[in-house]
């Protein structure tokens, strides 16, 4: 897995508005994960070419960043708060369904491949406690361990609707739960 050329390029044109390279290094592992849906070892070496910091460097910026992954992830990505807010009014509770629902540990794909869950630290949906965020980008608010549910199945048929044919594991373990 490497960046093309082009890319390489793109990156380089970014990282000349900065002062300095390394103020660039988000936007490249930004990058770098839209391509492959995260970030490869081997993409570190890319990128810290580009803004002169190491890949050890790099990868404490991504360990400190929660919206920056190292593993890939199901086509869905659902992540859900878990800090004071959210959890006073219930994410351990929505957190719990959801990594029932999906069958799999936190930060795993579900067997289908349609589904990763997440506990995340706040969102700043605190307004809207318990809350997730779908995709880095669908805000979720006033979730219950019922919403959570029927979400994660509605991407489980999303999966059968595809030529996959996966999700019916998902489904039936949905199903066995209502």
């Amino acid at each position: 897995m490497s960046l093309t050329e082009h890319e390489i390029e793109h990156l380089r044109e970014h990282i000349e508005h900065y002062p300095e390279k390394r103020a660039g290094a988000i936007y490249c592992l930004y990058y770098v994960q839209d391509k492959y849906g995260y970030i490869p070892r081997a993409s570190l070496d890319e990128v810290s070419e580009l803004t002169d910091l190491s890949p050890t460097q790099l990868d404490e910026l991504i360990t400190f960043y929660t919206l920056l992954r190292r593993r890939p992830v199901g086509r869905r990505l659902i992540r859900i708060c878990d800090s004071i807010s959210c959890y006073t009014r219930g994410s351990e509770q929505v957190l719990a369904a959801a990594k029932e629902a999906v069958g799999v540990e936190f930060g795993q794909i579900s067997k289908d491949g349609a589904v990763t869950v997440l506990p995340s630290i706040c969102l700043g949906l605190c307004d809207r406690a318990p809350a997730g965020l779908v995709d880095d980008s669908e805000d979720l608010g006033e979730l219950t361990p019922e919403k959570i549910r029927d979400l994660i199945c509605s991407y489980a048929a999303e999966t059968l609707d595809s030529k996959s044919g996966g999700g019916q594991q998902i489904l039936a373990v949905l199903k066995d739960q209502q």
